[in-house]
């Protein structure tokens, strides 16, 4: 049976918020490559169907796809989990305090308000309720006990893809967004989980 990699907290190097310090090279690809992927698979449902849209949408929402897909598989990374969920360390910048404050980062995550502005015909109700809904999450999730916070995640996440699937209309070929979002940033950033870290022989 293979030997679990040591859970490991400690961490040095470059400050690297999308990947997290001292992210292995592995976890750096997984991390960058996740969000190319994504924006492949999202661009060519878009090239099979005709939404009708202007250059400037396209391009917009690739972006968001980028930042979202990308980011659902980098925050679930053991770099990024040792490097959000431990204190601020004394070689780091200022910013990383509040880069590592969870209801920060779920506050700059403005993606569903973004869709309701550059796709007008869509009520704003869309992007107001999920952006509230998502900060109410990330709260509840991080309020929660350690050893409750992933199940909880993940009945929010539950949650949020029925509502999304019945109850409040997504625009058309956006309906991807809520669901990866809240992957990312409920379970992803906001769950708190052992950072196993490979032996030096695999990094």
């Amino acid at each position: 049976m293979e030997r679990l990699p040591n859970i490991v907290w400690s961490y040095k190097g470059k400050t690297d918020l999308a990947v997290g310090t001292q992210a292995t090279i592995t976890e750096k690809i997984l991390g960058w490559a996740s969000g190319f992927i994504g924006v492949v698979i999202i661009t060519f449902f878009y090239w099979k169907n005709d939404f009708n849209w202007e250059i400037w949408q396209y391009i917009v929402v690739a972006i968001i796809a980028y930042d979202v897909v990308g980011g659902a598989v980098a925050n679930s990374l053991n770099s990024c989990k040792r490097f959000y969920h431990s204190s601020v360390q004394t070689f780091e910048p200022n910013y990383v305090k509040l880069a590592k404050n969870h209801l920060f980062f779920s506050v700059i995550h403005i993606h569903p308000l973004i869709v309701s502005l550059i796709f007008p015909a869509h009520s704003l109700f869309y992007g107001l309720f999920w952006y509230l809904i998502l900060q109410i999450s990330v709260l509840t999730v991080t309020k929660t006990p350690l050893y409750l916070q992933r199940p909880v995640s993940m009945l929010i996440i539950v949650t949020a893809l029925l509502i999304n699937d019945y109850f409040v209309s997504s625009p058309t070929g956006l309906e991807w967004l809520i669901p990866v979002l809240f992957i990312k940033i409920v379970y992803g950033h906001s769950v708190q989980e052992e950072p196993y870290r490979p032996a030096k022989k695999n990094i």
